[in-house]
């Protein structure tokens, strides 16, 4: 049975409201009308404040609590470390937790990452989610979101050096090259959501952005500092497949 528009967005939205962050800044989550939204609203609203909104978050900040007991009980402990994880599988666009297992398991076998230290260890497992081709479609604002992002990849809208990539969750490497396919109704789709984009965060250095020929070169390097923009605090200390 084909589902509406409404009932089809309404288990995704849900996720928002259980951990209390509108943590994509969706604008759609301020024309539900149902009461259980109006809390939730009031308070997104708060969030898109120029002071706030405008604020990236650096992920790798320790947090230290004011005191020694706050926070410390085995539920508390429980609850914010399921709460982390589930505001990252959402930032990522709402990615499962077998995908999470399947990236731990491949960097923990590989000797490459075991020599690492431990803050490059946390940057390698955040370079697979920024590497991912819907996450560079949507921070060089080629798409409104990442599901929006996985359309146009889905529907062979999307080029990487020169072949179609069906594939969302493509690794991309040094020097690859994006582009949007030469159809018209694919650059004028692309054009639409670059135009209908507030530019914030502003793109990552490590992408190389051609707005006018609709291209995008990955320049990332392991040897060069990676920053991803990030519009919330990451604990990482609640989150154990990242330890």
């Amino acid at each position: 049975m084909l589902l509406n528009k409404k009932q089809r967005y309404k288990p995704f939205y849900k996720q928002f409201l259980k951990i209390r962050k509108n943590v994509q800044n969706r604008r759609k989550i301020f024309k539900f009308n149902k009461e259980k939204w109006k809390r939730f609203q009031l308070y997104s609203k708060k969030q898109l404040k120029f002071y706030k909104r405008f604020k990236l978050k650096d992920p790798f900040r320790l947090n230290v609590t004011k005191f020694t007991s706050k926070g410390n009980s085995f539920q508390k402990n429980f609850r914010n470390e399921l709460n982390e994880k589930k505001t990252l599988s959402l930032f990522y666009g709402g990615l499962k937790k077998k995908y999470f297992k399947r990236k731990l398991n491949m960097i923990n076998s590989s000797k490459k990452y075991k020599s690492s230290k431990f803050l490059n260890y946390k940057h390698f497992i955040l370079e697979l989610f920024e590497s991912r081709l819907d996450k560079v479609l949507h921070s060089s604002k080629f798409s409104l979101s990442i599901k929006n992002a996985r359309q146009l990849i889905k529907h062979g809208h999307i080029l990487v050096n020169n072949l179609i990539v069906k594939t969302p969750s493509y690794i991309l490497k040094t020097d690859d090259l994006i582009e949007v396919s030469s159809n018209v109704k694919s650059r004028n789709l692309v054009k639409k959501y670059i135009h209908q984009s507030n530019f914030w965060p502003i793109p990552p250095k490590h992408l190389m952005i051609n707005y006018n020929t609709l291209q995008i070169i990955f320049l990332y390097k392991k040897n060069n500092n990676f920053f991803p923009n990030f519009t919330y605090q990451l604990k990482l200390n609640y989150i154990k497949f990242l330890q």
